[in-house]
């Protein structure tokens, strides 16, 4: 931001050179005419422009020099004089000075006075030798009269007029040293909080303390070496030294994790950058304070996170950030090795210029190492931290953070994300981006639980787990059941790349039974919905899905269904006969006492449709009837057990105002109230996927049979 004696330098020069031009144009097409000499026309721009010219190199060498401005009048002064000696009528120039004087130079009075003393005088000069020379006499004094009096107007009126607003100006000028201070103390504590904060994040990562300090200088410097100014280089110092904020929400249990991250520990570190974006998003003091947090993990190449942005379209303040994070953490000690030396972090510099780094922020970086302009920064002393505010913070983060711990954690057996944390990350991933959503259910779980017992059961659920992980594709694992994965691929966002992934897993699934006979009864049914053209929310998603994984288990499990507008359509239609049997006997008026329905539960359910259609609601009836694949045989025992299952499915999914009674040995009716198409099957979706979580042998096949009676009633 430009400072107010830098724009007043700037209007004068300005004006003096465009003055300069003007006069040159005039002079020259009087030389073209014959009324001047060219010796005339060099002379007046030696006179005139060599000293405006010297006036822009010393503007242009030092736009705030509060001097200049009197080096400019001095200027003005000579060309006036010049003007005054050679032209042929001083009067157009008498007034020159004395109006530029008032224009730019209104709240300094005394420097106006002078030059208007000094002109008055040279004018009275001039007119006096006129006189000795007898080119004047008191009969031809007419336009030295109107010249002593045009400068005697323009200079007493712009004598007055900052007499006027000299006060004004003055208090102005206080006003304005008032509030700079006060501005500059705020300023002050805000980047003291700023480095506490920093130290603070800092403080969590026993091998990263002093990082967000050193980054600041190092950021620093590179914008002064690519020529920023120096209130922009300011600027990026502050942004720079909360660019690691984020870690605030990244248990310490990660940042200070001595192996290797997890996939899901990766993508909860990953996290840190929405986190801090959203932390400063509202912060006005420093502007794009929030940028560097956001964004100094993309990569020039579009290999970064979180927006994956390519080259210029990374804020540069990003880029000069991400460098001089990437340059630390060369440079700095980890448990896992030591800081690389110079001539290794330069060549790995180079290689990344690009690629992972911004070329000129690179090069810029690199110029520093090789003149060794770098060591002679010493971030410690440009961070002074406050210990006693860093401790309070650091207290009040720990305490934050243990309340925290139980919520943001991961499911103890598999390492996976547990649900609430899951699915936290997964929605707020899908806010900003699209990805594939895949729900991975084992076959037949529980049965293997209670017959070949609970540690085979964790045996299959690791063993999914490590075979989902193996297919990478930048995926979030969270349970969500007792034998249900839902994965969220970041990286899928075709239909060919989910089903390219699915084929993937079962393939190393297959490899892995192969290898291990304890795992030789292990069957996993996947559900799918990959990226629409329509951005849709978690929930809309998950929904999504579940019907998919539902559908996979009715083709017999240990394999995947993609979810589909075909699939979202599907209706269903009656084909069994007891059903039309069922239609036909509630259609008609109830029977007189002397005659009967064929049994108790018809006549109930015709009562239940009557009670419905009366209020002129809609009612649909589901018949649901299990049954046996071809050749497959199923004690009684086995069959009621089946159909508690079934009717403890429909009972978790419907209304109130729905009713549900057992038909037959193994039938079971639903009455749905005022409920439309798209409700009722939604609703037997979620009772099928409820079914099959706590039954799902290959031999039991559920048959589901619908009528809409409200279009039958007359």
């Amino acid at each position: 931001m430009k400072s107010h004696v830098h724009k007043i330098n700037q209007n004068l020069v300005a004006g003096w050179l465009l003055i300069v031009g003007v006069l040159f144009v005039s002079y020259l097409g009087e030389v073209l005419k014959g009324e001047r000499t060219l010796s005339y026309l060099i002379v007046f721009m030696a006179v005139t422009a060599l000293p405006a010219f010297f006036c822009l190199y010393l503007y242009q060498r030092n736009p705030n020099m509060f001097r200049l401005r009197y080096y400019i009048i001095v200027g003005y002064f000579i060309m006036y004089l010049f003007s005054m000696m050679t032209g042929s009528t001083s009067m157009v120039f008498s007034y020159i000075l004395p109006l530029l004087s008032l224009l730019v130079l209104y709240h300094q009075p005394k420097l106006i006075l002078a030059t208007g003393i000094a002109s008055f005088i040279v004018n009275i000069i001039f007119i006096a030798l006129k006189f000795y020379d007898g080119t004047m006499n008191l009969a031809n004094s007419k336009d030295a009269e109107i010249q002593l009096a045009l400068l005697a107007l323009c200079f007493g009126g712009s004598y007055l007029a900052t007499k006027l607003y000299d006060e004004i100006t003055d208090e102005n000028i206080s006003y304005m040293k008032i509030l700079d201070t006060k501005n500059s103390e705020i300023r002050k504590m805000t980047l003291q909080a700023i480095t506490t904060i920093a130290n603070t994040i800092d403080a969590k990562d026993d091998y990263t303390k002093g990082h967000s300090s050193r980054v600041s200088e190092y950021s620093a410097a590179v914008a002064a070496e690519l020529g920023l100014s120096d209130e922009e280089v300011e600027n990026i110092r502050s942004i720079a030294l909360l660019h690691d904020i984020g870690k605030i929400s990244v248990p310490d249990s990660v940042l200070n994790k001595p192996g290797k991250l997890t996939n899901e520990e990766y993508q909860l570190m990953k996290l840190h950058t929405t986190a801090g974006g959203k932390i400063l998003k509202d912060i006005e003091m420093i502007p794009g304070i929030d940028i560097g947090a956001k964004y100094h993990h993309e990569r020039y190449d579009g290999k970064g996170y979180p927006d994956g942005l390519v080259g210029e379209e990374i804020p540069f303040i990003a880029r000069i950030i991400a460098i001089a994070d990437a340059y630390d953490a060369m440079t700095s000690n980890r448990i896992y090795r030591k800081h690389l030396e110079t001539e290794k972090v330069i060549q790995e510099l180079e290689n990344g210029v690009g690629t992972q780094f911004d070329p000129k922020a690179a090069r810029a970086l690199i110029r520093l190492l090789k003149e060794g302009r770098l060591q002679n920064i010493n971030p410690d002393s440009s961070a002074k931290q406050d210990d006693a505010a860093t401790t309070i913070l650091s207290r009040v983060m720990k305490s934050n953070e243990e309340k925290v711990a139980g919520k943001i954690l991961f499911d103890e057996l598999t390492s996976a994300y547990n649900r609430n944390s899951g699915e936290k990350m997964m929605r707020e991933i899908l806010e900003e981006h699209s990805g594939c959503l895949m729900m991975f259910d084992l076959d037949h779980f529980r049965y293997i639980n209670n017959t070949s017992g609970f540690i085979r059961g964790d045996i299959f659920l690791l063993e999914t787990v490590k075979c989902i992980r193996e297919l990478g594709n930048n995926s979030i694992i969270s349970r969500f059941g007792g034998d249900a994965f839902v994965v969220l691929f970041q990286d899928i966002q075709t239909k060919e790349q989910a089903i390219e992934v699915a084929k993937h897993f079962f393939q190393i699934m297959d490899e892995n039974r192969r290898g291990n006979r304890e795992l030789s009864d292990l069957s996993v049914s996947v559900g799918i919905v990959y990226p629409g053209k329509i951005k849709e929310s978690f929930s809309s998603l998950l929904l999504k899905v579940n019907k998919a994984l539902y559908f996979a288990k009715q083709q017999g499990g240990n394999t995947y269904y993609i979810h589909n507008e075909t699939l979202a359509a599907k209706k269903y239609n009656t084909t069994n006969v007891d059903m039309e049997h069922l239609i036909s006997r509630i259609k008609h008026e109830k029977p007189d006492e002397t005659s009967a329905f064929p049994h108790p539960e018809t006549e109930q359910i015709y009562n239940m449709v009557q009670e419905i259609t009366e209020k002129h609601h809609q009612v649909h009836l589901l018949m649901f009837t299990v049954t046996t694949e071809e050749g497959e045989h199923v004690s009684v025992e086995e069959r009621d057990r089946v159909m508690k299952f079934l009717e403890h499915a429909i009972t978790d999914s419907i209304r109130n105002s729905d009713a549900t009674l057992r038909y037959s040995s193994t039938q079971q009716i639903v009455i749905l109230n005022n409920l439309d198409e798209e409700g009722c099957h939604n609703l037997t979706e979620q009772i099928m996927t409820e079914f099959y979580k706590m039954y799902d042998r290959k031999e039991i096949i559920v048959h589901l049979d619908t009528a809409d009676l409200s279009q039958s009633e007359s």
